[in-house]
């Protein structure tokens, strides 16, 4: 093994332009970017519709199937065989409302020949108007659901929440949903890009059409019975050594999602069994690797900790005192 893979990867993200998108990611993100409209930034993909390229170390210029195929469970974790990266990480900036849509789970995925998409959003902040339309309202029936259809009123049989900074709506495959105007999500995902729109709130491309709409899959892809708050209850902070506190964000078939709280540096041990992702929400950090120059990963970036990295002190980038969460993703 190359003992420079014992360093955080850093990934160029993938820029997606669509028309709900807004200039977020331009203006508060401090990242280099031309004017323009920037809805989502896929921040580590290893999807054919937006493939991330690594920027350092030994594997620069490589996407991650690539590296994978030469590093295998030391990128990914023990026992891992996959060929691709399972896991895809964005920032979505909605300054419309998204259209109203679904994504397949496995059991339709396999039924309709898509990907299944299993997803999860933590809200980075919003406009006090800012809402997510999760689940059907309970009761609502497939015959209500074609009522509706036709009288143009899908919104009103959906289930309508806040979207408040720090919240985390679960979004597994077979659930209706609509990120609404105003949200700036993070957003954590199976590595797919199905999607089946139900109803797109009357608008037009840059065409002056109507985006097309999938409705026959939709509906053959909706679990009826998921009617629950999407909303994840926030949980307690577990200390761990001084200057470090764990919370669990979410635990989901797919990913697990931590919570880390630093205001002191702390040394980190963990099994190889997976990579980790680390996102700081609001302040920079600095990273440590046994061998390398410690570097600071700044506040809403992304980076993948290579799962054959066992070991990594991680600290505030900045001495004045203020706590750093950063969330932090594995596979379970």
């Amino acid at each position: 093994m190359d003992a420079t893979l014992h360093m955080p990867i850093l990934l160029e993200p993938m820029y997606k332009e669509y028309i709900w998108g807004g200039d977020r990611l331009l203006h508060e993100f401090h990242r280099r970017l031309n004017p323009g409209i920037y809805a989502e930034a896929w921040e580590i993909s290893d999807h054919p519709d937006g493939r991330t390229r690594i920027l350092n170390g030994p594997d620069a210029g490589a996407t991650l199937s690539e590296a994978i195929a030469r590093r295998g469970p030391d990128l990914l974790g023990n026992g891992r065989t996959d060929k691709t990266f399972p896991l895809l990480v964005k920032i979505i900036d909605a300054r419309e409302t998204l259209s109203v849509q679904v994504h397949p789970d496995d059991d339709a995925a396999a039924r309709l020949g898509g990907e299944a998409k299993s997803e999860m959003w933590y809200v980075l902040s919003s406009t006090p108007d800012a809402h997510i339309y999760s689940g059907f309202k309970p009761g609502v029936t497939p015959a209500d659901f074609e009522k509706a259809r036709a009288a143009g009123t899908i919104p009103a049989l959906l289930q309508r929440f806040r979207a408040l900074p720090g919240m985390v709506f679960n979004t597994p495959g077979g659930r209706i949903h609509a990120i609404g105007a105003g949200c700036l999500l993070l957003e954590i995902q199976q590595d797919a890009n199905t999607t089946y729109r139900l109803y797109d709130w009357d608008r037009l491309d840059k065409e002056g059409r109507p985006r097309p709409l999938h409705v026959e899959q939709a509906l053959r892809a909706i679990n009826w019975d998921l009617t629950d708050s999407p909303v994840a209850p926030i949980q307690p902070r577990i200390p761990q050594p001084a200057g470090h506190a764990v919370r669990l964000v979410l635990d989901s078939p797919h990913f697990h999602v931590e919570e880390w709280t630093l205001t002191a540096p702390c040394s980190i041990t963990h099994d190889s069994s997976s990579f980790l992702i680390l996102f700081p929400i609001n302040r920079n950090v600095r990273i440590r690797t046994p061998g390398q120059p410690a570097m600071i990963l700044q506040r809403r970036s992304t980076c993948l900790l290579p799962a054959i990295l066992d070991s990594f002190l991680i600290q505030p980038a900045e001495s004045d005192g203020e706590a750093v969460r950063l969330l932090v993703t594995r596979r379970p």
